[in-house]
């Protein structure tokens, strides 16, 4: 199934559970085509080709168990972490969906014969790994720290997120020159943004008072009634709170806070940057790619009701880092950023931890590194 020397071809493959892995894989795309134009590359949602039946399953379970019961969420990530699980019954089950339902992919993978395949979300990895034996598949991150369902040794190589996810991959005594610190992929925007006067024109933001972000994640779960109405009652401040997905939120907020002309509400937007770029505290749920768009831009973070699972461990790693506080009381939001907005010495603070973490060129990392593995010249054709 390889191209022609002329035409080197990459597949990134991702997962529609969320944003975030499809927000990963067009970035990995943007950066593929700008370092190397003559790659062809394609974006593809495994789950897209699933059948109705396992895509409104794997989707509806996770999102009503993420908005209704985190804990539950929590619990199955958590248990799934040990090497044994990988054997057990929810292993084996998710190859089985997998073997069955994606056969449309085959086809289309094999139509556009890749020479090398990535992925941004481990659903559908088995099933390609054993329809493309000859093909390397690499797995990248997007949280700073991996899952083992992601450090599969069948995977080619890694590219991970933070120096804490380096060490869960060496104490699985895996190939360590296949481990790649890349960051996670963003967009290439992320590497020069806008100035903050530019981004508030573009939002049509008349007003320079101090701007808390609000940022729910793609799905739109999170205590944002709430921080929103605290910011509002701590007074003084300008507030942009971008709802994701969830649309009932989104209404209910434009609803309560219609006769607050300092409150501005959206729903899902394409591409957050100028919001951040505008903005001096950012409110958000630990997601990978939101807080890594937020770290590349230097910006204060506060953390709201992070989900058990991955939003806990990301949360974690920003933490640890320096490069965030946590938000214990959504009820004392206002008084919190306030508190930081206030501080000159404490946001330098978080702003040097957000350095310390950032990776704004994590996608070209990859884009490098592959190329380097496989012998691409710039122009995208194979040494």
């Amino acid at each position: 199934m390889n191209s022609p020397m002329s035409e080197f071809r990459i597949a990134v493959l991702y997962a529609s559970v969320g944003t975030g892995h499809k927000t990963a894989a067009l970035a990995l795309t943007k950066w593929f085509q700008a370092e190397f134009p003559s790659v062809k590359t394609v974006c593809l949602d495994t789950l897209a080709y699933s059948s109705p039946l396992v895509r409104g399953i794997y989707t509806r379970s996770y999102l009503e168990m993420v908005r209704r019961a985190p804990q539950l969420w929590g619990y199955f990530y958590e248990s799934m972490e040990h090497p044994e699980s990988q054997d057990g019954l929810l292993s084996t089950l998710n190859e089985l969906a997998e073997k069955l339902n994606l056969t449309k992919l085959r086809l289309s993978l094999e139509s556009f014969a890749p020479n090398i395949i990535l992925f941004t979300h481990f659903f559908g990895t088995s099933a390609v790994m054993s329809a493309f034996p000859g093909i390397p598949v690499y797995y990248v991150n997007t949280d700073f720290l991996s899952h083992i369902f992601h450090r599969n040794r069948a995977f080619s190589g890694w590219f991970v997120a933070s120096e804490e996810a380096v060490r869960q991959y060496a104490a699985d005594g895996l190939d360590m020159s296949r481990i790649v610190l890349s960051g996670i992929p963003i967009d290439p925007l992320y590497c020069a943004p806008p100035s903050r006067d530019e981004a508030r024109r573009r939002l049509g933001l008349e007003s320079d008072a101090p701007t808390v972000l609000v940022v729910s994640g793609g799905i739109g779960v999170g205590p944002i009634e709430g921080v929103v109405e605290s910011l509002v009652r701590q007074g003084g401040l300008d507030v942009l709170a971008v709802c994701g997905r969830n649309e009932e939120l989104a209404e209910a907020l434009r609803t309560r806070f219609e006769d607050e002309p300092r409150v501005r509400v959206e729903g899902f937007v394409n591409g957050l940057i100028d919001w951040y770029c505008a903005s001096d505290l950012v409110i958000m749920k630990p997601g990978g790619l939101c807080s890594s768009e937020a770290l590349a831009l230097g910006k204060p973070i506060l953390i709201m009701d992070p989900i058990p699972g991955q939003e806990q461990r990301n949360s974690d790693i920003l933490l640890d880092s320096g490069a965030a506080r946590t938000l214990l009381e959504y009820r004392a939001a206002g008084e919190k950023a306030r508190q930081i907005l206030g501080n000159p010495a404490e946001v330098a603070r978080l702003q040097e931890g957000a350095r310390r973490l950032a990776k704004p060129f994590a996608g070209r990392t990859v884009a490098r590194t592959l190329a380097e593995w496989h012998g691409i010249e710039p122009n995208g054709r194979e040494e």
